[in-house]
């Protein structure tokens, strides 16, 4: 017997003990570098891939070493190199170990907690097996993964941020985000605006009067949403038109410009916020009826008021077109009724054009007679001055 295991080479070794479970056999071969153990009476497979906690080392016929068997990274995916932590990576461990830097990078300068980091990670290793990853900026995804947990957690973090930090476009970084949770199925709860008053009120200089605006701001956000103002609206709109508002109430003389660049949106959406507020019954309070009085009735949605509007005009448009058409068919039949009586008027004088040349012939016939009348009377005139003068 120990003639026999001195022959056989080095991956083969019989295991005392331990039998077949096909055959009964307790010829088993096993393969350290391979982790099989197998029957060489049947073939029957008893171990495949077994995994150990320890690292050996084997030694090749050049008289180097190497690592028996293959390492397995904590997330689980296996590298098909082989090799030692350290020596050897695929890209696959490449990207995941320079997207968890990344992470690590962002989270510090936007101040995360070590909360954030992990679901991140969590996430952008879901990215990385669902290839995701592919064709993107590593940056892009990180940037997506922080901000859903950002959503997923109600920090005060807008995409935004994650695009000042990164100096990326904002819209590309919109585009990752939507097709990543699209990718994954997530359902994120809506930004609260509320979140981001006490953010934006602090870079507005009110001193010590910082909270009581806040304060304001906020019952204005819950009027906002009473009133379905909210509803569809982005969040930063909402804070900017409800600090405005705020601000005037305690007496700051805030400009349009000043909270559209704390804020960052366009002057013309924080204009429509205002415009949408004053059609509310809680812009027609005073100071002093805000404080105490609670408007408990809901207003009608924007969009709603905006429909009727348009309906409105609509209907005005339609009344004005019917009306220019009325008139322009009254204009059309008294034309026609005047060119009726034109044409009577041309076919009687048509009809009698010989009593005209009968009339001008006795005008003709009475002018000759006359004159022959009245040469008559002076021949008579001129007998009877002879008849005197003889």
């Amino acid at each position: 017997g120990s003639a026999l295991k001195k022959s056989l080479p080095a991956c083969v070794l019989f295991t005392m003990g331990r039998s077949c479970t096909s055959c009964g056999s307790e010829e088993i071969e096993y393969d350290a570098a391979r982790g099989d153990a197998v029957c060489t009476a049947c073939g029957n497979v008893l171990e495949e891939n077994a995994m150990v906690s320890e690292v050996s080392f084997a030694e090749n016929d050049k008289g180097g070493s190497s690592v028996v068997g293959q390492f397995v990274p904590s997330h689980g995916a296996k590298s098909m190199g082989g090799g030692i932590p350290g020596f050897s990576k695929e890209s696959r461990e490449v990207t995941i170990d320079n997207g968890y830097k990344r992470i690590q990078q962002v989270s510090s300068a936007l101040r995360l907690s070590s909360h954030h980091v992990e679901s991140a990670q969590r996430l952008f290793l879901m990215a990385v097996q669902r290839n995701f990853i592919q064709g993107r900026k590593t940056q892009n995804v990180v940037a997506a993964c922080l901000y859903i947990v950002c959503r997923r957690e109600k920090t005060p973090h807008l995409l935004i941020d994650f695009s000042d930090v990164l100096q990326t476009n904002l819209y590309i970084l919109g585009a990752v985000y939507l097709k990543f949770v699209r990718l994954l199925n997530l359902r994120l709860p809506l930004i609260d605006p509320s979140l981001f008053i006490h953010r934006f009120a602090a870079r507005m200089e009110f001193g010590d009067k910082a909270h009581q605006v806040a304060t304001t701001a906020l019952k204005i956000i819950q009027r906002f949403k009473r009133d379905w103002i909210q509803t569809g609206r982005r969040p930063t709109g909402l804070c900017g038109a409800s600090l405005l508002i705020a601000a005037r109430f305690h007496g700051f003389r805030r400009t349009q410009r000043e909270v559209v660049n704390i804020v960052r949106v366009c002057d013309m959406t924080l204009r429509r916020r205002l415009n949408e507020f004053e059609q509310t019954a809680t812009a027609k309070l005073t100071r002093e009826e805000f404080d105490t009085i609670d408007i408990s009735e809901e207003h009608d949605p924007p969009s709603f008021l905006r429909a009727r509007q348009l309906e409105a005009e609509q209907e005005k448009l339609l009344q004005l077109k019917n009306a220019v058409l009325e008139v322009g068919k009254q204009a059309h039949t008294s034309a026609g009724k005047r060119k009726g009586e034109n044409d009577d008027d041309e076919e009687e004088d048509d009809h009698y054009p010989v009593d005209d040349e009968d009339d001008d012939d006795d005008e003709d016939d009475d002018s000759y007679t006359d004159g022959h009348e009245y040469h008559d009377d002076d021949e008579e005139d001129e007998e009877e001055d002879d008849d005197e003068e003889e």
